[in-house]
């Protein structure tokens, strides 16, 4: 028979799953609790939430949220990295504390905008540019034609300045000898 907390726990982290836009689960078993404090803090400075959860309760809150095929990559307890923005940030983190805490912390795999991802995709996530880097290369690449076009007809009208004066001192010439 379920207790209330942990009906509670499930709601909550359904919740967590309906709103976040990305999931990265690993496993933590072996990190120091001075290890978590440090980890979890590089996980809430950069907005994102970071729960150890129960893999059954998790399993629960996924099926509810509607998420189909995480289930199955949730297994002994678990570490769950929540991104609510930009979905490459959990992943992103979740990699380089998989390089700082190696070989504790190990990657599990997750869910990108929808997706699950496999764990030997989370590092593909992981190295991918942020939202605000894709816009700006998206920006530079709408903006160069525009640039093109704005030095091109600078330099046309530069070359008419110049044929213009030319045709002024040929006048003025002409002028003085006639």
């Amino acid at each position: 028979m379920p207790t209330q907390a942990k009906i509670e726990e499930v709601a909550r982290l359904r919740e967590q799953f309906e709103k976040a836009v990305s999931l990265v689960l690993a496993d933590y078993r072996g990190l120091t609790a001075n290890e978590m404090v440090e980890l979890r803090a590089k996980f809430t400075k950069r907005g994102l939430d970071y729960r150890v959860v129960k893999d059954t309760l998790a399993k629960i809150a996924a099926k509810e949220a509607g998420i189909e095929g995480l289930s199955d990559l949730f297994s002994g307890p678990i570490g769950v990295a929540i991104g609510y923005e930009d979905p490459a940030v959990a992943f992103k983190i979740s990699d380089e504390c998989r390089r700082t805490y190696a070989p504790k912390y190990q990657l599990k795999g997750g869910l990108f905008e929808g997706a699950v991802v496999a764990e030997k995709d989370v590092v593909k996530y992981a190295t991918m540019p942020s939202r605000e880097q894709l816009l700006a290369k998206l920006a530079m690449l709408l903006q160069s034609p525009m640039r093109a076009l704005a030095v091109v007809l600078q330099a046309k009208i530069r070359e008419m300045a110049i044929v213009l004066n030319e045709v002024k001192k040929q006048r003025e010439e002409q002028k003085e000898e006639a």
